[in-house]
């Protein structure tokens, strides 16, 4: 039963980050790479039905495991974007001197959004705070069904 609620949680949230995209939310580089523990992980979740047909355990540890490894990837992102400390050198915006030469600012401008600025939040915290969140809960819950399994 934890595999099918799983799926449906995976797909709910790869379905909501990418139309965000389409309604305009560009996301940045550690966004993009917090969605690849939840599409392993649906992956993870739908093998044993396809190939196993059954619950394995050894699945929702990768599952867990994966969700956990990845609710610390969105903390550090969260921590980045309130200016707890610093990410890459990729990640950072840095302040335009537009005196100078505009020119020469336009473009050396990145296009991408950058991972220090969120670019949305809801009831004050930022969508790499609510994955951070999500992505735990969902791996403590999965690690406690494992134990209460076996």
């Amino acid at each position: 039963m934890i595999n099918r609620n799983f799926i449906l949680l995976a797909s709910l949230v790869l379905i909501t980050v990418h139309i965000m995209e389409i309604i305009g939310l560009e996301p940045c580089d550690l966004c993009l790479k917090q969605r690849w523990a939840w599409y392993v992980s649906l992956v993870l979740a739908i093998t044993p039905n396809l190939i196993l047909k059954n619950n394995n355990n050894y699945f929702l540890m990768c599952i867990s495991f994966f969700l956990f490894l990845n609710s610390m990837l969105a903390a550090w992102h969260a921590g980045i974007e309130w200016g707890f400390w610093e990410g890459f050198q990729t990640c950072v915006a840095k302040e335009n001197n537009y005196a100078t030469d505009l020119l020469e600012t336009l473009k050396s401008s990145p296009s991408a959004p950058q991972c220090n600025q969120a670019s949305f939040r809801f009831l004050g915290l930022s969508l790499a705070s609510y994955n951070s969140i999500l992505s735990l809960l969902t791996s403590l819950i999965i690690s406690k069904n494992i134990w209460k399994k076996e």
